[in-house]
């Protein structure tokens, strides 16, 4: 007879298991449903608990809402099973599962302004609070109801109950940690779009978590003409020959567009990746130096072991001009600028732009 219990017992928990594992936006829905059809809990409730320990955003089962405000606005006060009229190591050491009969005896309970003029406008006697914990922390509320004529929670119900918590407390915390760090993405993306600074976060062996469209713009920029223009490939050109960089790292460059732009490592925390030690790079434009201030006209020596048609591609380049925009100008495909580039880079002994204008630059120095 007691396996045959048991066993039944641990059905039902194996079903109510089964069945919680819904999208996030169904789950206490869900909870309230399953402790109804496999358990037989019909009337119910399940709060959220804010950070101030409000029980927030009630989902209910056969309880109206009009009950669930005036309880918000009011009754919550006097309602013995409330987190703030408990004790919190009171909430622990009951295991978590109280009912009204644990802190107030029934004869008293009777003569409540919150039971005579709230629970027993909804045919409510019996109340029990299964509170859902988070290490220490409460984070959630189920209030489970019954009316006088029906019979009191019993033992064997506040143990099953105690199984079921332990596994929707759990749930509970992994839907909360999502939805949190949902909404901490949603607000660095939005922040990221508006901003004018370059945003990369990336970690100790460079892999890249997240950039901003304004990094993306300035990795194109800077990495024109290289073979792979990544932003991971970015990272590493920035701090190369850097193995010992750490946060507060800073450098200034040069892009082929001639702008000037500001380089600062800064530690990045998130604890959706708190087994991982991040950075964030913040790429800070110098407006000061833009293409409005680069000279209208850039000579090239023919001095240099250039052609013609390279020295003209090469006074563009050093306009700022990107390969479609010489492309354009010169009447060029730029797959044939391309090439240029390249023989350019072999004729001039560097291996991409950023060199090129270093050195081009201390050619004309030399000049004047």
């Amino acid at each position: 007879m007691f396996e045959n219990l048991l066993h039944k017992e641990s059905s039902k928990m194996l079903d109510f298991l089964d069945a919680i594992l819904v999208p996030p936006n169904n789950f206490r829905q869900q909870v309230l449903l399953s402790l109804k059809d496999i358990f037989g809990y019909q009337r119910s409730s399940f709060f959220l608990i804010d950070d101030y320990g409000n029980m927030v955003d009630p989902v209910t089962i056969n309880i109206d809402d009009f009950y669930c405000n005036v309880y918000s606005q009011h009754y919550f006060k006097i309602d013995a099973l409330h987190p703030w009229n408990l004790n919190q190591n009171f909430i622990l050491k009951r295991r978590n599962i109280i009912k009204t009969s644990d802190i107030i005896p029934d004869s008293k309970f009777k003569t409540t302004e919150y039971y005579n003029d709230f629970l027993s406008k909804q045919n409510i006697y019996h109340e029990i609070a299964v509170f859902l914990l988070d290490g220490s922390k409460l984070i959630g509320v189920i209030g489970l109801f019954r009316s006088s004529k029906e019979k009191g929670f019993s033992i064997n119900e506040i143990n099953s109950l105690q199984k079921v918590s332990t596994h929707v407390s759990s749930a509970l915390a992994s839907e909360l940690l999502l939805d949190d760090t949902q909404c901490k993405k949603e607000i660095l993306e939005t922040f990221s779009k508006q901003t004018p600074t370059g945003l990369i976060i990336f970690d100790k062996s460079l892999k890249v978590h997240f950039l901003n469209e304004k990094a993306k713009e300035v990795c194109e920029d800077v990495m024109q003409g290289e073979k792979t223009q990544t932003p991971q490939q970015f990272i590493k050109s920035l701090l190369a020959e850097k193995t010992n960089w750490q946060s507060g790292f800073k450098k200034t460059i040069l892009s082929t567009s001639l702008t000037h732009y500001t380089i600062r490592i800064l530690p990045a925390i998130h604890y959706y990746f708190h087994f991982k030690e991040l950075f964030m790079v913040c790429i800070q434009p110098d407006i000061i130096s833009t293409k409005k201030q680069i000279p209208g006209e850039v000579t090239v020596s023919e001095d240099t072991p250039l052609t013609k048609r390279e020295r003209d591609i090469l006074e563009l380049l050093m306009k700022g001009m990107k390969n479609k925009e010489i492309a354009d100008a010169l009447f060029l495909s730029v797959h044939t600028v391309k090439t240029h580039m390249q023989n350019i880079f072999k004729k001039m002994d560097v291996t991409n732009r950023m060199s090129l204008y270093h050195k081009m630059n201390l050619l004309n120095n030399k000049i004047m």
